[in-house]
């Protein structure tokens, strides 16, 4: 999408509207189900705004953190999700990370207690969210052992393993917020981008 048209789009539109530009071009790949889920930080307020608009849709957002400044929410597909939780090399990791369970509400239930500790006192990062955001588990491992550094290539997250795969990841996840940007540009809402 050209630049001028995005800009125009945001000179025109109130608050709503861009909270809306904001959701289509950071969590385009949940909202066009090429991804199970997405973070987003935002204003106080959008969540309840967010997960208004996206009643109509199956995907849910809860907050992770919130303060007077920010919130962190987390979207996701609930049944995608569900079903990627019971995959073996998922499973192991978020034992491994303490999560003696592993269904969605146990997980999000922790994943909540763990952010709001890094995010309120700056204890450990909870590494399991990037496996929750559907990260592979070798480039979450590979992010851990080596700190952050020495990745293959870095784009929606730092790559590991098998480049390959993960740039034709990063393909569907631009073109997924290509066309939602377009939408909603286009006078779409939430609920109608997300498919």
């Amino acid at each position: 999408m050209p630049a001028e048209t995005m800009l125009m789009y945001l000179q025109n539109c109130g608050p709503e509207g861009r909270l809306g530009f904001q959701v289509a071009v950071q969590c385009a790949p949940v909202l066009k189900d090429v991804k199970i889920s997405n973070l987003i930080t935002v204003k106080p307020g959008g969540w309840h705004k967010i997960r208004a608009d996206l009643k109509k849709s199956r995907i849910i957002c809860v907050p992770l953190y919130m303060d007077k400044e920010k919130e962190v929410l987390f979207l996701y597909r609930y049944k995608r999700l569900e079903n990627y939780l019971r995959q073996k090399s998922v499973r192991r990791f978020l034992r491994k990370y303490g999560y003696g369970q592993v269904d969605i509400a146990f997980v999000l239930k922790n994943l909540r207690i763990r952010y709001e500790l890094y995010a309120g006192s700056g204890q450990g990062f909870p590494h399991e969210l990037g496996v929750l955001l559907e990260y592979p588990v070798e480039d979450v491992e590979g992010f851990i052992a080596n700190r952050g550094q020495n990745s293959l290539m870095s784009r929606y997250w730092k790559v590991y393993h098998n480049k390959q795969e993960a740039e034709r990841r990063f393909h569907l996840y631009d073109e997924a917020k290509e066309q939602a940007l377009w939408e909603i540009v286009s006078g779409s809402p939430l609920y109608k981008i997300a498919v």
